[in-house]
């Protein structure tokens, strides 16, 4: 008897809570998405095309630069450190960048501005390319050395870079990067 009756007071006092949650879970389904944004398929593409044209392989140190907003935002967070270290914006960070890294590529001279951005004309390899909104996110495939195989082998990893797009320049940028004393040493060396 003593368990019946707990058993009816239990259900009693759930009930009420499991239907509250339903109606809860109910309601979320019909809420719009946060920042709810209605942009046509063309736009998208075209979005998605300024992100591609940013990775792709060959593309000049002038093309490049022209893609990016002076209102640029930078959250990596190692290329944002480097730049409050310089007391320079984050656009002007990117292109001190890339410059230098578009300059080691371009050892006979020349004018940088005309030669690839990337060393050797590489780009990032985008795998997978998603639009909405204003927000694009290229999945990046890596292609490291395995610190615990034999020398030569290496293994796929991927990563990340969403872009907020906005008339047809990129101005603001996302990754996951992190601050390690390797990349803080690397944007160091290519300030000198």
């Amino acid at each position: 008897m003593k368990k019946r009756t707990m058993s009816l007071i239990s259900a009693a006092m759930l009930g009420p809570v499991l239907a509250a949650a339903q109606l809860v879970i109910a309601q979320a389904h019909e809420l719009p998405m946060p920042h709810a944004c209605s942009v046509p398929p063309a736009e998208l593409q075209a979005e998605k095309k300024v992100v591609l044209e940013f990775l792709r392989p060959g593309i000049t140190l002038r093309e490049l630069i022209a893609l990016i907003d002076p209102s640029y935002v930078q959250h990596n967070p190692a290329v944002l450190k480097a730049a409050g270290e310089k007391h320079i914006s984050d656009y002007e960070e990117f292109k001190l960048l890339f410059t230098r890294i578009a300059a080691l590529g371009n050892p006979g001279g020349g004018n940088v501005l005309d030669g690839p951005a990337r060393q050797g004309g590489r780009a990032p390899q985008a795998v997978i390319v998603l639009a909405e909104c204003d927000l694009v996110t290229a999945i990046i495939k890596n292609t490291p050395r395995d610190p615990t195989a034999s020398p030569g082998t290496t293994y796929e990893r991927f990563s990340f870079d969403t872009f907020r797009v906005r008339n047809g320049k990129l101005v603001e940028h996302w990754d996951d990067e992190e601050i390690t004393a390797e990349s803080m040493q690397t944007l160091r060396k290519l300030d000198q």
